[in-house]
């Protein structure tokens, strides 16, 4: 079941996890719940101001008998973990030391307090780190892997780590032995004998389906072991990895080459039953509706980006999915799957977002959008955007008076922004600040900074636009001279009249 059939009262339960982190003493704590694992859309739980200990309570209501994976955040600190109804946590956030990622966010681990032993975070973190030492001896005593254990890891950070955000073949590898995961899966057998938890039970079966997935496996062999019942676990991460990994090649693949004309022609006509029964015809789901179902319209959403289908035939069947669907679940995960691939696409209005100006005060985005205008999203602690935007600067003092060019950085605190601005004075655009960085980063669909986005009348026109290193001058000179010719309803329109589309990367998220 998931997390998105929390609208239904009679099925919420209530939850309380006590916070510590007297690093961030001040901060605001929040709590996002992953509304699906497939597109890892976030949706806010609930927040709190830590005080002067560091240290909050945080409360509210998830879906009972469902085990949510969530995600805790302070500022651009995140750590997972696991939540249900009736869960009563106490974690401390590490300090860290860490580089940011490319996406402005730092992983950041969390020390469960008087933590019973066979709550699902503690036995997650168990055996995540079973395995994680399973991988490295293996491959480290593997004659042919040699030393490339060090290239292999699960961890992302968080005792709850999983392999969700990774790429679907990160461990289809031909260098685990196959006699090596059997006795490795028995040892886990006996260790986790006397749990009795179904979502764990499940977490570690597809876990082990994981490792045994690869170049050197039968593949009749893990249908067999792992999906001749058809049943789909919404919830558990490792199985949608595991279900990537093994259906990777089977629309782009197997149906594009058996019948690629069939499926375009079902696809321009939006029929859905007719696409399931071309899936089907795959022997691994030839008996499984629901399952066919999910295979479906998860390929069509990792294909979108691509060049094989016709991105709008895409949309739209996802579309009838989430508005037909037999599966609750499907209409759930199909609408997410929407709005990831068509929230920041070209030709619609940027999203309404919460900004505060230099004084701390809220300030309406929607009114400084008229005519072309240039959205470069960025932080004072990015050192690689600063070299962007001093590029930026230079095609500022150039087409001034042309294009507007609007700034929003991402850090929490005002001081840091000012510091930057003083330090940079060239930079004399228009400046705000996030006020809820997080959601300003699900509202544009954001996956690394600094992000540029060209907009007309508050209409997306390049989603996103190239850096200033990478050819946003051309775009800048042909804004002026369309404003010029009194033609400023065309800027940025392709000269065929067909829109570029937003990049799309399913994963990570």
């Amino acid at each position: 079941m998931l997390s998105l059939l929390l609208c239904l009262p009679s099925l919420a339960g209530t939850f309380t996890i006590q916070v510590e982190a007297p690093q961030h003493r001040g901060e605001v704590v929040s709590l996002f719940r992953y509304d699906d694992l497939f597109t890892l859309r976030t949706r806010l739980l609930v927040r709190g101001l830590l005080n002067n200990d560091g240290t909050t309570t945080l409360q509210g209501e998830v879906v009972e008998g469902t085990t949510h994976r969530v995600q805790l955040r302070i500022g651009d600190v995140v750590s997972d973990l696991y939540l249900r109804a009736g869960h009563a946590l106490h974690v401390r956030v590490l300090p860290t030391s860490a580089a940011r990622s490319l996406n402005g966010t730092t992983r950041a681990d969390l020390e469960f307090l008087d933590l019973a032993p066979l709550d699902v975070n503690a036995l997650a973190a168990d055996l995540n780190g079973r395995v994680d030492d399973f991988i490295a001896e293996d491959l480290a005593t593997d004659r042919v892997a040699g030393m490339q254990a060090v290239e292999v890891t699960r961890k992302e950070g968080g005792n709850a780590a999983d392999s969700t955000k990774r790429p679907p073949t990160l461990f289809v590898t031909p260098l685990l032995s196959a006699q090596r995961v059997d006795t490795f899966e028995h040892k886990l057998d006996r260790f986790y004998a006397g749990v009795d938890d179904a979502w764990f039970i499940a977490y570690r079966r597809y876990t082990m389906a994981g490792l045994r997935q690869g170049p050197r496996t039968i593949d009749k062999d893990l249908y067999a072991r792992y999906l001749s019942d058809g049943t789909v676990y919404y919830d558990n991460p490792e199985q949608v990895r595991f279900l990537r990994g093994f259906f990777a090649d089977l629309l782009p693949g197997q149906v594009v080459r058996d019948a690629g004309d069939t499926l375009r022609t079902r696809l321009r006509e939006g029929d859905v039953a007719g696409l399931v029964e071309l899936v089907q015809r795959n022997d691994f789901l030839r008996h499984h509706q629901q399952l066919s179902e999910l295979v479906l319209m998860d390929q069509l959403y990792l294909m979108h980006p691509g060049k094989l289908l016709d991105r709008a035939h895409v949309r739209r069947t996802l579309q009838q999915i989430a508005e037909t669907s037999t599966y609750a679940e499907h209409r759930a995960i199909a609408t997410n799957m929407l709005w990831d691939l068509t929230a920041m696409s070209v030709g619609q209005p940027l999203p309404s977002v919460r900004l505060l100006d230099d004084r701390d005060r809220p300030v309406a985005l929607d009114s400084l959008l008229q005519g072309p205008v240039c959205v470069v999203v960025t932080a004072a602690w990015c050192t690689y955007c600063a070299v962007e935007l001093e590029a930026l600067e230079r095609l500022h003092a150039e087409y001034k008076g042309s294009i507007r060019i609007i700034a929003i950085a991402l850090d929490t605190s005002i001081t840091a922004v000012r510091a930057y601005r003083k330090a940079h004075p060239g930079q004399d655009f228009a400046w705000y600040r996030a006020m809820a960085d997080q959601e300003l980063r699900e509202q544009l669909r954001l996956r690394a900074i600094p992000a540029v986005f060209l907009l007309n009348d508050g209409i997306l026109a390049r989603s996103p636009a190239p850096l200033p290193s990478e050819g946003l001058g051309a775009l800048f000179h042909q804004a002026r001279t369309a404003v010029e010719q009194d033609q400023r309803i065309k800027v940025w329109e392709e000269p065929d009249g067909i829109k570029g589309e937003r990049p799309t990367s399913p994963t990570p998220r």
